[in-house]
């Protein structure tokens, strides 16, 4: 498992892409085992598989993790 933040994404087309390292890694919306298309967004963190796509590797079984809670 991999770890990385959502970089970009495209919630009407469905895909992003996540940087792990300075790589961007491209995703599609259904590959989020926990999702809600109005919660996928930029600056989520996520653990991710990588598997070959289509036109290279691609972001697989992806979870995003719990945001922290901010201490007011």
């Amino acid at each position: 498992m991999f770890t990385g933040k959502i970089v970009r994404f495209n919630n009407d087309r469905g895909f992003g892409f996540i940087s792990n390292d300075g790589e961007d890694i491209f995703f599609f919306a259904d590959s989020v085992l926990n999702r809600d298309d109005y919660f996928i967004k930029n600056g989520l963190t996520v653990s991710y598989e990588v598997a070959p796509g289509y036109k290279g590797p691609q972001a697989v079984n992806i979870t995003i993790k719990e945001e922290e809670e901010s201490a007011e």
